[in-house]
């Protein structure tokens, strides 16, 4: 449980004691630089002054805690328990409502607001360290047919098993988003060359071409991906997205089931409008 704790900047943990050195909270604790005792008075020495949670069934521990802390400072027992629980509760609800917050309820792919987060610190790293992204912007081909002839449950079934399969054709260090409907968005990080961009776009184009069996009965649709490349195309996410957008439905017009890579000169009027 310390572990739900660690990164909360409302909450400060001073230290940890065991009587067992092996216990879990002692190992986290050592892992993430905690200072970590054995020994009840070296822990309130090194700690003090501070607010003792007493975890133990031990009552000579609060009563020792509280003689040396004072009685105001230190919860101890069925208290401290009950305390920990409730604020474990609360912080593990904070937390899903934060990924709901930024995940997309269907896919469970980072939603739009996530994205452009995500795309601002690759654009703010990639500006660092000199290094090109690649943003690609994905619309399934054949979608609305699904949806309409086999019903909502089947397109469901397809978006999320059309997420997976774009997954699967990238690196853990990039990002896959749903930005609604039937239309996706990735961020290939630290691409090489505009060409190993173009050649993850065509891995997902292939992957999705491959027929789908949903709920008991066969479809087949396709993608039509857009490129655009940081910092070639444009500097920040509006600009890359809408680029990439741009570019999507140039692969639309020239016959769908293809990428297609922005210009390399920026169409100002595009970012203007």
């Amino acid at each position: 449980m310390l572990e739900l704790f660690l990164k909360d900047p409302q909450l400060s943990i001073v230290g940890i004691m065991d009587v067992n050195p092996l216990a879990p909270a002692m190992a986290i604790a050592a892992k993430n630089g905690i200072p970590n005792f054995t020994d009840i008075d070296a822990a309130i020495t090194a700690c003090r002054p501070c607010l003792a949670l007493n975890l133990s069934a031990d009552e000579n521990v609060t009563a020792y805690a509280e003689a040396q802390l004072g009685n105001k400072n230190v919860i101890g027992g069925f208290q401290a328990r009950f305390l920990w629980k409730i604020i474990t509760r609360l912080k593990k609800t904070n937390e899903q409502v934060l990924h709901l917050a930024h995940h997309d309820a269907l896919t469970k792919l980072p939603n739009r607001t996530l994205f452009y987060d995500r795309l601002n610190q690759a654009i703010a790293r990639a500006g660092r360290d000199n290094e090109l992204i690649g943003i690609l912007y994905l619309d399934l081909d054949g979608f609305k047919l699904v949806n309409d002839t086999l019903g909502h449950d089947t397109g469901d079934e397809l978006l999320r098993e059309a997420a997976k399969r774009i997954t699967a054709c990238i690196r853990d260090s990039d990002t896959v988003a749903r930005m609604g409907g039937d239309e996706f968005t990735v961020i290939l990080c630290n691409g090489r060359t505009p060409e190993s961009i173009d050649r993850v776009a065509r891995k997902i184009i292939d992957a999705i071409d491959s027929p789908f069996l949903l709920n008991g009965k066969n479809c087949s649709v396709s993608v039509s991906i857009g490129i655009s490349l940081y910092p070639n195309n444009g500097e920040t996410p509006d600009q890359l997205v809408k680029i990439a957008d741009a570019a999507m439905y140039a692969a639309k017009q020239a016959g769908k089931n293809c990428c297609r890579m922005a210009e390399l000169v920026i169409d100002h009027t595009l970012l203007e409008s």
